[in-house]
């Protein structure tokens, strides 16, 4: 969901204007149409309908307790009160005071809901350059969401089987793992191991390339439409057949957490919480 990546993020965040492409089939054949701009929002009459960009910048630096742009969000600032509050009422929500149901689990995405990455939205000026960040996800330089750290290692200990599901891509699942839990280099964020689920998957599901899509996720629900095109499939559609997938092993997900609607969207889950993230736009 390239770290974050999905086809949509080669594209600068600042003009998301791309179509979306959908996928279907037609008279027994694949069809791949554009339809229309990937975020649906009104047209400004005016220019003073408008934030002006570089204002809208600073309000976020400031959003993040750090208005000089040094890529260190304070940890009091509003940002951090406000995942910290999504944590919080994730927490609440699972009662981490009582041991968990059997079989139960916890779906949380990776970028902006559990690693925060705040300080390459400052390097790259938020302009994504899928090079410029996968060298942040290899040197694992994103340090963990606030409250977040502390809600899936309760969830752990209660009980909960931890899955993570991103879409970054195989490719960097190990720099993935080690930023998330502890393997001495860059930021150890200090999450717990991903549990191994019952068919011996471990739980870190990233993004396959096209064409190595697992056969679960290769039906006309999901990505079988995508698969049959040879396109990368949307983030809706892998993520829910996934958290499917999940619970076709016997598992109820209790949670999903995510900083984007395409996170949470879909199904198969039985709650869903937004994490804060004001930077970018992923359908």
């Amino acid at each position: 969901m390239v770290g974050r990546s999905t086809w949509w993020r080669r594209m600068p965040r600042t003009v998301v204007v791309v179509g979306v492409v959908f996928v279907s089939f037609v008279a027994g054949a694949v069809a791949v149409w554009a339809a229309g701009p990937a975020i649906q929002t009104i047209t400004p009459h005016s220019e003073r309908d408008i934030t002006n960009l570089d204002v809208l910048r600073q309000q976020i630096r400031n959003y993040y307790g750090d208005p000089l742009g040094t890529g260190v969000f304070a940890d009091d600032s509003f940002y951090a009160k406000e995942a910290r509050s999504a944590a919080s009422a994730g927490a609440a929500y699972l009662k981490l005071g009582s041991p968990a149901r059997p079989m139960t689990a916890i779906v949380l995405d990776v970028d902006d809901t559990t690693l925060a990455t705040w300080n390459y939205e400052i390097f790259s000026n938020w302009a994504f350059n899928p090079t410029t960040n996968a060298q942040f996800v290899t040197d694992q330089l994103f340090p963990a969401v606030p409250g977040m750290v502390d809600l899936v290692n309760r969830a752990a200990q209660a009980g909960y089987t931890i899955v993570f599901l991103t879409g970054r891509g195989a490719a960097q699942e190990a720099a993935t793992l080690g930023n998330l839990t502890a393997d001495g280099i860059g930021v150890d964020a200090g999450y717990p191991t991903p549990s191994t689920l019952n068919d011996g998957e471990d739980g870190l599901f990233t993004k396959p390339p096209v064409g190595s899509y697992p056969d679960y996720l290769n039906t006309p629900q999901f990505c079988g439409p995508s698969i049959a095109a040879g396109v990368s499939c949307p983030t809706v559609l892998y993520k829910s057949g996934t958290r499917a997938h999940i619970e076709s092993l016997g598992y109820d997900i209790v949670a999903n957490f995510g900083d984007q609607f395409s996170d949470l969207n879909g199904g198969f889950a039985n709650r869903t919480f937004k994490m804060p993230n004001p930077n970018y736009f992923l359908p």
